[in-house]
């Protein structure tokens, strides 16, 4: 049985994702994409740099259908093409730091402290949650040391904060869909 991750190139050089990828993609878009829109995706997931071009050689279909398929995608809003550092190439520290807030706390209260976060050149993404905990903020730092400050720095004095869970991360052995080799890693 083929993996779902398998695709292979025909003699012209497109590529054929598995049929079975292309219908999971469309299932959880809930019908939203179609099988170009999938596969145009799929492409920019592995490399967001390709060129319109490329991207319709790759996919079998010309310029224009591709081009016209990647702009209709990035102006719903479903398709974001953007740059990412992979911090533990640059031997950065990185940390989830899961966060309760006090049942009280003022709803403002909150919004202002996400936005602090937002606005921190140390965080890197937050999440809110529905559960045990509300949000996750993640920071990133030199080193570990550093990390710890930063998340302190922050987190440190906060009374709309009732508990807070500091996880430091060591090892991404998946990060989206490449499988990840660190220089450091054993």
């Amino acid at each position: 049985m083929k993996n779902r991750n398998d695709k292979s190139r025909n003699r012209r050089g497109v590529i054929k994702w598995s049929k079975e990828e292309i219908e999971f993609w469309k299932h959880m878009s809930k019908g939203e994409l179609s099988d170009i829109d999938v596969m145009i995706y799929l492409a920019l997931r592995e490399n967001g740099r390709i060129p319109d071009t490329e991207l319709a050689r790759m996919l079998g279909v010309s310029v224009p259908t591709a081009r016209r398929h990647r702009i209709a995608l990035q102006e719903k809003g479903y398709l974001q093409v953007m740059g990412m550092l992979i911090f533990e190439e640059f031997g950065l520290a990185s940390a989830d730091v899961i966060l309760k807030f006090r049942e009280d706390a003022e709803k403002e209260e909150i919004e202002a402290f996400i936005q602090e976060a937002i606005e921190n050149p140390k965080v890197f993404e937050i999440d809110e949650y529905i559960g045990e905990y509300d949000i996750v903020i993640k920071f990133f730092d030199k080193d570990f040391k550093e990390l710890k400050k930063t998340i302190e720095n922050f987190i440190t004095g906060r009374k709309i904060i009732q508990k807070s869970l500091i996880l430091p991360a060591v090892s991404s052995p998946k990060l989206f869909t490449k499988p990840m080799k660190y220089k450091h890693a054993r």
